[in-house]
């Protein structure tokens, strides 16, 4: 919702202004426009910069001062980039694995690419701007994306152990960045705010118990020296990561994993099978491969219950009956305490229209404030259906972000912004920082 550019490193893959391409290189005609610690600075990287500001529709200043004014401005940007860069080259705790990098490479390469008619005129496009092939374009934006994740994960590590303190913007600071950027903003969409009971489709007692007993033999056989990849790739239910041998990569706390999984993802040691571990989507055998602070590497093989028709129709019904309840005035709080899914958000804080489900859209769209909606069928992952009973409280029309629409994401930027700041005007004073601009 809110387009600010709070980070102070933020890359917009796009092709540098011809002739400017560097590839960590220095041309003939480039120069030098600062040296920080044992790294260089080329006066290209400004111009490159520039040319980002410009793709997005910023006009560059006609005054000479104004523009060397931005240039500086870029400049300071660059070299606090640089120092976060080498701090974080310094701390071992820093790991990016070439697979989430090509993860990042791959759907910018193709964003560029996809802005050009044919392979002719892409690579054409691309040697005006000083790239000799592709690949060699390629090569460049993947530098720019290691440097760009690795900053990120360095901060994200700064923050968690406490290297970086919250600095609270003032008042004043919050209103004048809002008003540095409220006319940069889309407009605000047609907003629904609502609570919801949702009540999943349950399997068979029989059913579970089936899932239960061959979860269980596979961690057995897992423990005997089974192999853990061709076993999900034979049994997993999880058609994403099943045909991956189980893998999920590395995930974080707090990232859409349901609780059950995440709670024994961050609570075991790597190398250990533990299960099975019984969630909405069925039972789990776990895997932790590696581990991070606040994140893990992580595999495994998922056995869910078969869900019939029978089941769907049953839950469908007991939906209705909570929506009867509902109309009844039973209280919300005691309904959902006894048949809400707990992975479902149980409120809905003016959320815009176009982030439902059409099945909400549609409902919504049509419903009066105050009423309740429903049953409405929900798809809630891979084979797993629920319905959702729907107390409609607000609507709002569309329109333009006030500043206390967007109060609590400008504090929350801003306290982020001021800290790493304070973090960089310390590196700043124990590195060698010679500016020649």
């Amino acid at each position: 919702m809110l387009r600010v550019l709070v980070a102070y490193f933020a890359i917009l893959v796009v092709l540098p202004a011809p002739g400017l391409a560097q590839d960590a290189r220095l041309s003939r005609v480039d120069r030098i426009v600062a040296i920080v610690g044992r790294s260089v600075i080329a006066y290209s990287r400004i111009e490159e910069e520039l040319n980002v500001f410009r793709s997005q529709g910023n006009t560059l200043p006609t005054d000479s001062a104004d523009l060397m004014a931005l240039r500086r401005e870029i400049l300071d940007r660059i070299i606090d980039d640089e120092l976060l860069f080498q701090a974080a080259q310094r701390d071992t705790l820093v790991q990016l694995s070439e697979q989430d990098l090509i993860a990042e490479v791959e759907p910018s390469i193709r964003q560029v690419r996809s802005q050009f008619a044919s392979e002719l005129e892409y690579e054409r496009q691309l040697r005006a701007t000083g790239f000799a092939s592709p690949d060699d374009y390629r090569r460049w934006v993947t530098e720019q994306k290691r440097r760009e994740l690795i900053n990120e994960m360095f901060v994200s590590l700064l923050s968690q152990r406490g290297d970086i303190e919250a600095l609270p913007p003032t008042e004043r600071e919050m209103i004048e960045f809002y008003e540095s950027i409220k006319d940069q903003q889309s407009p605000r969409p047609p907003t629904v705010s609502f609570r919801q009971i949702v009540v999943r489709s349950m399997p068979e007692a029989t059913e579970r118990q089936r899932a239960f007993r061959l979860a269980d033999s596979l961690l057995r056989e897992l423990q005997d020296g089974a192999d853990f990849n061709e076993t999900a790739r034979r049994f997993s239910d999880d058609p994403g990561s099943g045909e991956r041998g189980g893998e999920m990569g590395w995930v974080r706390r707090g990232q859409g994993l349901v609780r059950e999984f995440e709670e024994v993802a961050f609570s075991i040691r790597p190398g250990v099978v533990v299960g099975p571990v019984e969630t909405a989507f069925g039972f789990h055998l776990i895997e932790v491969v590696r581990s991070q602070p606040a994140e893990v590497q992580v595999r495994h093989i998922l056995i869910s219950p078969e869900i019939t028709e029978a089941d769907q129709t049953r839950a469908e019904g007991l939906a209705g009956q909570v929506a009867e309840q509902l109309r009844n005035e039973v209280p919300f709080d005691s309904l959902a305490a006894l048949h809400h899914e707990s992975m479902m958000d149980r409120v809905a804080d003016d959320v815009p229209y176009e982030r439902l489900p059409e099945a909400y859209q549609t409902v919504l769209r049509e419903a009066q404030l105050g009423e309740v909606v429903g049953p409405v069928k929900v798809p809630m992952g891979e084979a797993l259906t629920g319905w959702a009973v729907i107390d409609f409280m607000n609507s709002r029309e569309g329109g333009v972000y006030t500043f206390d629409d967007l109060r609590d994401q400008i504090r929350e930027a801003l306290t982020e912004q001021n800290a790493l700041k304070r973090y960089l005007d310390q590196l700043r004073q124990k590195t060698f920082i010679d500016i020649r601009l």
